[in-house]
């Protein structure tokens, strides 16, 4: 985990594709756990967080083929609803 450039982050209840912005530090409460916190800044938004170590994936290549076919279906029912796109001269 303290590798990963790349994270999937659990913030306000959704998974959010986050850049990891610096080293994790250690949690003094909670040596046992081994839980630690990451620097991110959530890539859509331009929002830099502190996230728990057990609130983080790595982001893999699954992750990123997940999310653009997820975005090419909501395109698609989008569009249907509204129609076509129009053509402006």
């Amino acid at each position: 985990m303290t590798d990963a450039k790349y994270v999937l982050c659990r913030w306000k209840k959704r998974l959010w594709p986050a850049k990891v912005l610096a080293r994790p530090e250690a949690s003094t409460k909670n040596k046992r756990k081994k839980e630690f916190f990451l620097n991110v800044e959530i890539i859509s938004l331009d929002k830099k967080i502190r996230v728990k170590s057990t609130r983080v994936k790595i982001l893999k290549k699954f992750h990123i083929e997940d999310i653009a076919s997820s975005l090419g279906l909501w395109e698609n029912s989008h569009c249907s609803k509204q129609g076509p796109p129009v053509r402006v001269p």
